[in-house]
This record gives C-alpha cells, sequence and structure tokens, in this order.
C-alpha cells in the first residue's frame, strides 16, 4: 500500500501498486466529467521541499495610478478587487499573480497578458522558475485572509506572508500539472455553476406562469 500524496501535508487518495519497489506520478486528467487524480508507476519520484514563501514567489506593492491620470489602452490595471479599469501603459508583463493589499485582502488574480498592478494590490516580482498558474493556486490555499491587520481599512503584511513555510513539487512539469488541474477544475464548477443558474431561472419562469 502507497499513500498518493501532494504535500507533506496534504493526501489525495491511498492507493496499491505493485512491485511495491515501483515509484508514482501523479497525472491529472478528466473521466466522465469528473477530475480524478491518477497514478502511474514509473522510475521517478516528484521532490518536495518545505521553503519560506518569500524565497519562492515574494510579493511587492503594486503602483500609484490615479483615476484621473488613467489613459484608455489595452492593459489591465488590477487593483485590490480585480481589473479595476485599462490603461495605455503597463508596468509588468504577464502572466502574473496579484491580491489584494488594502481594503479587499485575500482576492487572487491571475493575469494572462501585460498589466498594472495599482497600489492597493501587491503582486508577485518574481516566479524563480516556477509555474505562474501552479503559484497562483498556491496562494489560492495559505487563506491569505488571516495575514489582515488593522481595524480600519484592513491591510495585507506581505512581511508575514513570505515568512510562511510552504511544501511545493521542485520538478516544474509537476507544478505545471497541478496548475492545469486545479485550473480546468474551476472552470468545470464555474460551468456546473451557470446550469444551474439557468435550471433556476427556467424552474421560476415555469413556476410564475403556472400559477398565474
Amino acid at each position: 500500500m502507497v499513500t498518493g500524496t501532494t504535500s507533506p501535508s496534504t493526501r489525495y487518495e491511498r492507493i496499491s501498486v505493485s512491485p511495491a519497489s515501483c515509484s508514482i506520478k501523479s497525472e491529472y486528467v478528466i473521466a466522465s466529467h469528473a477530475f480524478k487524480p491518477q497514478y502511474k508507476c514509473i522510475n521517478y519520484i516528484p521532490t518536495w521541499e518545505q521553503r519560506k514563501l518569500g524565497d519562492v514567489a515574494p510579493l511587492q506593492r503594486g503602483f500609484d495610478l490615479p483615476v484621473n491620470q488613467m489613459t484608455p489602452g489595452p492593459y489591465p490595471v488590477v487593483m485590490s478587487n480585480g481589473i479595476g479599469g485599462w490603461h495605455s501603459k503597463y508596468m509588468v508583463k504577464g502572466p502574473g499573480v496579484v491580491t489584494g493589499r488594502s481594503g479587499t485582502i485575500g482576492s487572487l488574480h491571475y493575469i494572462e497578458q501585460n498589466f498594472w498592478p495599482h497600489n492597493t494590490s501587491l503582486w508577485v516580482t518574481s516566479f524563480n522558475g516556477n509555474e505562474p498558474r501552479f503559484i497562483y493556486w498556491l496562494y489560492a490555499s495559505i487563506g491569505l485572509e488571516r495575514f489582515g491587520s488593522g481595524s480600519g481599512v484592513p491591510t495585507l503584511n506581505r512581511n508575514d506572508v513570505h515568512d510562511l513555510r510552504v511544501g511545493f513539487p521542485c520538478d516544474v512539469a509537476e507544478q505545471r500539472r497541478i496548475g492545469t488541474f486545479f485550473s480546468r477544475l474551476d472552470s468545470l464548477i464555474t460551468l456546473h455553476q451557470r446550469k444551474l443558474e439557468l435550471l433556476q431561472n427556467i424552474k421560476k419562469s415555469l413556476l410564475d406562469k403556472m400559477f398565474v
């Protein structure tokens, strides 16, 4: 019996493999409209390490940009709660990971294109060779809200976030598989939510017409 894991503290499922000496490599696929981790025996075990988050993907305060200085353009201005406008210039090349620094804390955004991180946000300054989408999900898993401070307008203390020790796979290919898996799962959730909303609207419409 071998336990498939994604980190020292996170278990997905227990599986049996034979022979006992073979190793495990995770693959993430869609099967019967459901996502399931699958494993195959090969002579390779992805290495996981514990590091401070600041050494893996550090955060930095965004750049000032008053609303009256925005000029229409193709680049998103990412604020604490998401894209708050569009500008003719960018400060960071995509892809990027941005989270709220002041006001809205815990909201996380993955930006594919070049963008301007607003001063109300924090952005990942360097992925240090890691997979950007995996870093997005890594940050999404730690609960950034708990690092907020201030009784009036909550503020995220990046230094506290940087000191957090996290486990992650050193193999970028493994990071890419994990990032793709959760992104596809998120898309599937969104799709079913839309279907649910559609069915709820149909139900409401039928009930309204039936009893008039």
